[in-house]
């Protein structure tokens, strides 16, 4: 158990903003809160119904068909169902700037216009055709939206309905200096706060969207969320907001969901030998018990910031991190290609098809496997981790329980097989394993191989 922590796996509050501290010291995040909050005394925006279960599938849209267009997601839409995922996330789908382009194509996170569809991609009839075709198979569909800045020649800025920031010469800049192809819009300007206003209603009204992913939301001010949310539930009241940045402030009014930034840096850290596995699910703890109640955690392995799992985690050490981030309240992410081991990066500047003929099976049966146990299992859904201290090297285990539904999760984060004797899990009853990654011998010792993981239902 980790010093600081009393019996129920709990800290008091100065313990837990040492940790948070010791956290921020340890990863040094751009896109996190670097205060300690406690906003769990707030209930924060009740999820939509539909959220609950679901694993979040990220698609690039000009690099995951050889098309690369909407009808190129259309057509694959069986297979992400029989996957398992029913919640598709867009990246960007609107007219790239030519000014100050990067690549030969240029990023989709440098907006032209937010009321049209990039001509690379199809024509509105085709996401729309994209969006009914989703809907009747019961999935839903959320768009990227970059609020914080736009490409240097956005038609908005002919328009005057929005307006940039300027540097000392009055010209349009941005605060991250390496983002070249974009300049930041100018929310101290009312006129820039509407626009964009317009702009989501525009793609809920017309497009019937369920919700958007918002691009580096710290970055933009967090009153004009606040009321872009309330506008968005007048509409669609099951509307979806996932911010792009770690901090419970966004969760008081505004936001469903934010990234768990911290919890992908500090599974590197485990991966690399550098951080002790225990910390990983008390800082879920941490998270689940000072953010408002209903808030909701990004987890995940990669995404187009990040480079493929398989490079940076080893493709022998991704089991026991996928049972992991299955195991945890929140939301799951898959990026396109993940599901098949995927190696290569997708360029934002290039068309770059991602090879679904060379996947692995055997990693796509497994990710299909802990997607439909999430569904299945709502204890692998609970907030609480509850630790049980066991005496094999690198080895993490902790009970869940949402209702009737009680499980054991039993990890190995080393590269040798971990004994745990049933001794040291006291109250545990019978045990049913549910991934088949371990062994039970009869002398009472569960058998995990290297780097793997095991979810137990618990019997009577």
């Amino acid at each position: 158990m980790a010093t600081g922590e009393n019996a129920s796996g709990k800290r008091n509050g100065r313990d837990r903003r040492d940790f948070f501290n010791a956290v921020v010291s340890e990863v040094n995040l751009f896109g996190m809160e670097r205060r300690f909050y406690d906003l769990s005394a707030l209930p924060g925006p009740d999820p939509p119904d539909w959220l609950d279960g679901q694993t979040l599938y990220e698609i690039y849209v000009r690099c995951f068909s050889p098309q690369g267009t909407f009808a190129g997601v259309t057509g694959r839409l069986p297979e992400l169902q029989e996957l398992g995922v029913n919640l598709l996330w867009l990246m960007p789908i609107f007219p790239i700037g030519e000014k100050k382009r990067k690549g030969r194509l240029g990023s989709p996170y440098a907006v032209r216009d937010y009321f049209a569809v990039n001509p690379e991609l199809g024509e509105e009839r085709d996401f729309r055709g994209l969006v009914r075709a989703a809907h009747d198979r019961g999935m839903k569909i959320i768009l990227d939206l970059v609020a914080n800045h736009v490409a240097p020649d956005y038609a908005g800025f002919r328009s005057g309905e929005a307006q940039a920031v300027t540097n000392a010469q009055g010209r349009p800049t941005r605060q991250i200096k390496d983002w070249s192809d974009v300049v930041d819009l100018d929310y101290n300007q009312a006129a820039t706060g509407a626009h964009m206003l317009r702009v989501m209603r525009y793609w809920v009204e017309h497009f019937d969207v369920d919700g958007f992913r918002c691009d580096v939301a710290g970055l933009v001010p967090l009153d004009f969320w606040e009321r872009a949310a309330d506008k968005l539930r007048e509409i669609k009241p099951d509307f979806f907001l996932l911010a792009e940045w770690e901090s419970p402030l966004l969760h008081r009014r505004a936001f469903h969901a934010s990234y768990d930034w911290s919890l992908y840096e500090l599974m590197l850290r485990v991966a690399r030998g550098q951080w002790s596995p225990e910390q990983l699910p008390e800082w879920v703890n941490l998270k689940s018990r000072t953010y408002p109640a209903r808030a909701q955690f990004l987890r995940f392995l990669e995404n187009h910031d990040k480079p493929r799992a398989v490079k940076v985690f080893g493709k022998n050490r991704l089991n026991v991190f996928l049972d992991f981030l299955f195991s945890l309240p929140g939301l799951p992410l898959i990026y396109n290609g993940q599901e098949i081991g995927c190696a290569r990066d997708c360029s934002l500047f290039d068309k770059d098809t991602i090879d679904w003929e060379q996947g692995d099976e055997h990693l796509r049966r497994k990710i299909q496997t802990l997607i439909r146990l999430r569904k299945e299992r709502p204890a692998l859904r609970a907030k609480n981790l509850r630790p049980m201290p066991v005496k094999a090297e690198r080895t993490v285990a902790y009970f869940k329980q949402s209702g009737k539904d009680r499980l054991l999760v039993v990890l190995n984060f080393s590269d040798r097989a971990a004994r745990v004797r049933r001794a040291e899990i006291p109250e545990a009853g019978e045990l049913m394993p549910l991934l088949s990654d371990s062994k039970e011998h009869s002398d009472g010792e569960i058998i995990l191989p290297p780097w793997s993981g095991e979810y137990f239902a618990l019997g009577g």
